[in-house]
């Protein structure tokens, strides 16, 4: 008996011996490639971005994993509470691993083995370790399971040593998957429950801290009886540790478990889609290409939301007026063919006329969920198909024969109509505030925009430009030059009408749009001057040295011919375009701001005589405010007078009418006090849009209607000369007075044409001789005294 209670201990001794050396053995094997700890002080989790508009509404959401970031101390206690009940009650208490639930769970485990699942004792510090640090650890062999709770053990200790719980917490949040495609607490409380986090009630809370054991098991669309369960097991166990009291549980036990998901992924409001796009490849080329995904970014876009809705209609109004093929949507499938066997070589043999030369024949497969082409291969049919389908009555159906065209990144798409089409712009000429942007009337399907990614030629809408630099170089509005014929140099421009008048003010040229007094002057100063003027106002950035380019035939885009324009209300500062004015991180701190301008005034305490302070001015002096204001004067006549009478508000504006040769492109680009609007119109694919279309009836009306609702309801500005500019000119007229030149300062506002110039007929496109220039511009009738007559229709 003896000998056998020693070999019995012997036995114990050398159980525990090993066991020791086992476990030794473990832990120096779990030691091996333990992953970083530190790395959680600086820890940033990938976190969706949200883009708002000017005032305030969300438009768009930037997110591979829908996460919204909130700090600890704007997360109320009674949803760290729902966790801590559900996962961790003693996580303020336990150094980061909770030794006794250990114990409970090993022994329970053990008196319980092959009945039901196994009980787990992870805390929460053991599950920001696994979740941040311990990625996939879990996985593989028995003993790789094994040494992966030991490490993250280990590493939860050390967790411990470099954080405190608070910080833990907040990772905790952040980071939880918790269904429905969203990460933390924030993210899931919208998703759930529409709300943020800081608005849930205690069962709200419940329910979200019922769902880390397994967010599908308890998806109350699908277990409602499981979801309800769970909730009410998380609400006693936050009463039983004193986390609330009875009366709150009894209270949140009572309330109904009114749960609708709505996953949010990426998304865009409909009616901004231009802006979001034009934010996202702001923030890569700022911040690099995952920057709109991973940086929580709290954007502010630029965009007036109700300006855009009027940019929308004015543009859709005009085109389907010009174009009423466009309003007819998918006119449905050019024929029907079998989907079984080999539909491949069927397709490939198929005939139909096809309406683009790079259109492509596809079938429609797979349940209305592919397009198969004729090598054989499917490709995905985009929601944007389906949709435009169903709008027009003729949904997709599988053996249809579509058209398909090319987006441009290259994806395939339902084949689009080739209409008309064009580009609205408006842009706060203060601030460089895109305020509003219509890219076109399928920009959401095409992914194209025009306003900014359209390269076209202005055409006379780009005078101005050189007008401005004259004046710069010494010339003035009564400058008189020479509306004769150019000839030599093998090149002949003409005018619109091909008449000629003599001798005419700069002013009178640039109102009726002449393009031989435009190249007089372009040649006179130099068209490297001009060139580096076109660069300053950021139209072009190198302009070939060439004469025709005076008359607007390089290629520019709507965006930076508006932003050129509002140099002029703005004392002739250029100011690049933006789309957001103000960024922030997760936590409400201003990384970047567009708007530099200063405020000294605002600083000290508001003095109601002196009237509201006022902003210093910003942007790069391009032009003298002296220039800027001269141009705006003639730009003005422009609108009264000259080929851009279409345009006119009934109220203070001034702009410049385009048309390019053959009326493929039609302009028109002008501003008001505070708002600069430009506008084009033609084909994607460069053709006449018809005869005698041009700037000014093409593309004036929707300037018109847009800038009418966007200044409603606004009081009436007007264009005013700064006291610099005002004294520069009374002081000049005082001058012309004493050496006997007249009292008229050359910013004064002469009728545009003297009566002695001959009427001018309207154009007939049809006799206009192959050497006519690249570009062409409508001409307006003199002012005579009379009511003027629309030429340009």
């Amino acid at each position: 008996m003896r000998v056998y209670l020693k070999i019995m201990a012997l036995t114990v001794l050398v159980g525990i011996a090993a066991g020791v050396i086992g476990a030794i053995i473990l832990v120096q094997m779990a030691l091996h490639g333990l992953p970083d700890h530190q790395k959680l002080a600086n820890y940033q989790p990938a976190v969706s971005s949200t883009i708002y508009s000017s005032d305030g509404r969300q438009i768009g959401l930037f997110a591979r994993q829908n996460r919204s970031y909130i700090p600890i101390e704007q997360v109320p206690d009674h949803v760290i509470a729902a966790f801590m009940a559900a996962e961790d009650k003693d996580f303020y208490s336990h150094s980061g691993v909770d030794l006794m639930g250990v114990a409970r769970a090993v022994v329970f485990n053990i008196s319980n083995l092959g009945e039901r699942r196994m009980q787990g004792a992870s805390t929460i510090t053991q599950q920001v370790a696994e979740n941040v640090l311990l990625l996939d650890a879990a996985k593989g062999s028995t003993l790789d399971k094994i040494l992966a709770k030991i490490r993250e053990g280990l590493v939860s200790i050390r967790i411990e040593e470099v954080l405190t719980k608070d910080q833990i917490m907040e990772v905790y949040v952040n980071q939880i998957f918790l269904g429905f495609r969203s990460y933390g607490v924030q993210a899931a409380a919208q998703t759930y429950f529409g709300r943020d986090v800081r608005d849930l009630t205690i069962a709200q809370a419940a329910y979200l801290g019922a769902l880390p054991k397994g967010p599908n098991n308890y998806n109350p669309l699908r277990h409602m009886d499981r979801a309800l369960a769970r909730r009410n097991w998380v609400i006693g166990q936050m009463a039983k540790n004193g986390f609330i009291t009875a009366q709150q549980a009894s209270a949140a036990l009572a309330e109904p478990l009114t749960v609708n998901p709505n996953p949010r992924g990426s998304w865009t409001d409909p009616e901004a889609g231009e802006f979001v796009e034009e934010v996202r490849r702001d923030l890569i080329r700022r911040f690099g290409k995952d920057a709109p995904y991973s940086r929580g970014f709290i954007i502010r876009s630029t965009v007036d939301l109700d300006k855009q809705k009027y940019a929308r209609e004015a543009l859709a109004a005009s085109l389907n007026r010009l174009d009423p093929r466009r309003a007819r949507g998918f006119t449905g499938p050019v024929g029907m063919m079998r989907v079984s066997g080999d539909w491949a070589s069927r397709l490939a043999k198929a005939r139909y006329w096809r309406p683009d030369p790079s259109a492509v024949l596809g079938i429609v497969l797979d349940d209305a969920q592919s397009f198969g082409l004729t090598n054989g291969t499917k490709v995905a049919i985009p929601q944007a198909d389906k949709d435009w389908a169903l709008r027009s009555a003729k949904p997709l159906s599988d053996g249809a024969l579509v058209w398909l065209g090319r987006r441009d990144d290259g994806t395939l798409q339902l084949q689009r109509h080739q209409g008309i089409q064009g580009a609205l712009v408006s842009i706060d000429v203060h601030t460089g505030a895109v305020i509003a942007m219509a890219g076109g009337l399928d920009v959401e399907d095409s992914g194209f925009n025009r306003a900014t990614q359209a390269k076209r030629q202005p055409g006379s809408s780009f005078k101005p430009i050189i007008y401005a630099a004259a004046l710069e170089q010494g010339l003035t509005p009564d400058t008189e030059i020479s509306d004769e014929k150019i000839e030599g140099g093998g090149w002949s421009p003409e005018n619109a009408d091909r008449r000629f008048y003599g001798v005419m003010t700069l002013r009178q040229a640039l109102v009726m749009s002449r393009n031989t007094v435009t190249v007089r002057i372009a040649r006179r100063i130099g068209m490297r001057r001009v060139a580096d003027y076109a660069r300053r106002f950021g139209v072009y950035d190198d302009l070939p040295n060439d004469l025709t380019m005076a008359l607007g035939a390089g290629e520019t885009t709507v965006l930076r011919l508006t932003s050129a324009f509002a140099v002029f209300p703005n004392g002739g500062r250029y100011i690049p375009p933006v789309f957001y004015d103000r960024l922030q991180d997760p936590r409400g701190k201003t990384v970047w701001r567009s708007d530099r301008r200063s405020c000294l005034a605002c600083e000290g305490a508001l003095n109601l005589e002196q009237g509201p302070p006022r902003m210093e001015p910003w942007g790069v002096q391009v032009v003298s405010p002296r220039t800027a204001w001269e141009m705006t004067s003639i730009l003005q006549d422009v609108v009264l007078r000259g080929t851009g009478r279409g345009a006119d508000i009934g109220r203070p504006v001034a702009g410049k009418t385009g048309t390019t040769s053959d009326y493929k492109d039609a302009w028109f680009v002008g501003f008001s006090p505070s708002i600069a609007t430009g506008v084009y119109v033609g084909y994607d694919l460069p053709r006449t849009i018809y005869e005698g279309a041009s700037g000014g009836p093409v593309a004036g009306p929707i300037f018109k209607q847009y800038m009418t609702q966007a200044h409603a309801g606004r009081p009436v500005e007007e264009f005013v000369v700064s006291p610099e500019v005002k004294r520069e000119i009374e002081a000049e007229a005082r001058m012309n007075v004493l050496t006997g030149l007249g009292n008229k300062p050359s910013s004064a506002l002469p009728s545009p044409v003297p009566s002695a110039v001959p009427r001018i007929e309207p154009v007939k496109a049809a006799g206009v001789p192959a050497t006519a220039p690249a570009v062409i511009e409508e001409a307006p009738p003199p002012s005579t005294g009379a009511p003027p007559t629309d030429q340009e229709g």
